[in-house]
């Protein structure tokens, strides 16, 4: 099987980006846990047991090839730190976090969009400000002091991030030239960078001792009370008007309840009411069938054959371009594990024989006839042999009993 060059700075680049996903998580945790008031419990060591939850799922994300081995992951990893953490609040809540985890990958994989989890950008920055707020608003004196290092940290990620995939495209981009000192160039780069972002990081991590918390509160405040004033100068303004909802609202509620409805009308009331409950249940119910088959069609596309976590060796050419030129559709059982059917046991025969006679996955640019005529069989075993799987994989109609015994008689 050929093996892919994985490169020093890819390898880093992947690291950055699983710490990234940690780092949001445990800021999100720790937010909740201050809110919930347990800032003042040891949820520091706990959160810990995000790193392991996110990293396997990360890996996971990237190398099952079938829904089920991620979801054996993913619950190992969310019951494990679960039972590690305790069945307390914080517990509960590193469960929490496990299970939007997961639900993220498996979303950004079977949607086949970025995971938020794996794109470390700036705005991300926030969370660890509001958890600097928070601490000081429910006076956690452990979420005061770690807030300012999770945002030095997440910030030298970040930028150290960025620059690795500029200096990758620079370095592809003028990799070419004799004369210009490439790498050279990379490392004064990379140089500036870390000292640049370790002088910021070190500024974010002593704002507080330097009272620059404070003058970001009173700047909030002054432009509250900015915005408020600029409101009484319109006439009828919302405050004006809210104001004076207000005092309506409470003259009219003693004289709604002086009065008394007819028994007519409060018959209708119920029967309407009746109906909101059913329509309520309705809206409900569809909600609930909507939620659970988009959740079973990313399901069915979570087990895509894709480049990067897919068979290689089931990949049909020409490519789709010419596919669709041709009339051709490919069939859309990729379950091919639990398929017991005449097509779904040629599929698996064609995989497994090419595999023993070429000891690797054929070129990407080979069809399936001219992967048989590089696999040393006869020329009527050859011209069966991709005749029988492009009908397997493409034909409406499906192979007969026969075909089948045909193909598996060729070794």
């Amino acid at each position: 099987m050929k093996q892919r060059n994985i490169t020093k700075r890819q390898v880093a680049l992947t690291l950055l980006e699983m710490c990234h996903g940690y780092l949001i998580l445990f800021a999100i945790y720790a937010c909740v846990a201050v809110i919930s008031g347990h800032g003042s419990e040891p949820f520091v060591r706990t959160g810990f047991l995000l790193f392991p939850v996110n990293a396997g799922l990360f890996l996971a994300e990237k190398k099952a090839t079938r829904f089920w081995q991620f979801g054996i992951v993913a619950v190992l990893l969310i019951g494990g730190s679960v039972m590690i953490a305790g069945s307390g609040v914080l517990g509960i809540w590193i469960g929490i976090m496990g299970i939007v985890a997961a639900f993220s990958y498996f979303y950004a994989r079977a949607s086949k969009h970025p995971c938020w989890l794996k794109t470390p950008v700036y705005p991300w920055l926030g969370i660890d400000l509001i958890l600097y707020f928070l601490g000081q608003r429910f006076e956690a004196e452990t979420a005061i002091r770690i807030a300012p290092v999770l945002a030095a940290l997440y910030y030298l990620i970040c930028n150290f991030h960025i620059n690795l995939e500029e200096v990758d495209s620079f370095l592809k981009t003028h990799a070419s030239l004799e004369r210009l000192p490439v790498r050279r160039l990379a490392r004064i780069n990379q140089g500036m960078m870390w000292m640049v972002s370790g002088l910021t990081a070190g500024a974010m991590i002593a704002a507080p001792y330097l009272g620059i918390d404070r003058l970001i509160r009173q700047a909030g405040q002054a432009l509250k009370a900015v915005i408020r004033w600029l409101l009484l100068l319109i006439p009828n303004s919302p405050v004006e008007e809210e104001t004076v909802a207000t005092e309506q609202a409470a003259q009219m509620m003693p004289a709604a309840a002086s009065g008394e409805a007819p028994w007519l009308l409060q018959l209708l009331y119920k029967f309407l009411n009746l109906i909101g409950w059913m329509i309520g249940i309705g809206l409900v119910l569809a909600c609930i069938f909507l939620i659970v088959r988009a959740l079973y069609r990313l399901y069915l596309r979570f087990n895509e054959k894709t480049e990067e976590n897919g068979d290689k060796i089931e990949r049909l050419l020409p490519p789709p371009a010419a596919e669709k030129k041709k009339n051709l559709n490919r069939k859309k059982k990729e379950h091919l594990f639990w398929d017991r059917s005449a097509d779904g046991r040629i599929r698996k025969h064609y995989r497994k024989k090419v595999l023993e006679k070429l000891k690797e996955s054929p070129d990407v640019a080979w069809t399936p006839a001219q992967t048989a005529s590089q696999m040393e069989l006869e020329d009527a075993e050859e011209k069966a042999f991709a005749q029988i799987y492009e009908k397997a994989r493409y034909a409406e109609t499906s192979c007969t009993k026969e075909e089948m015994e045909q193909m598996l008689r060729i070794r």
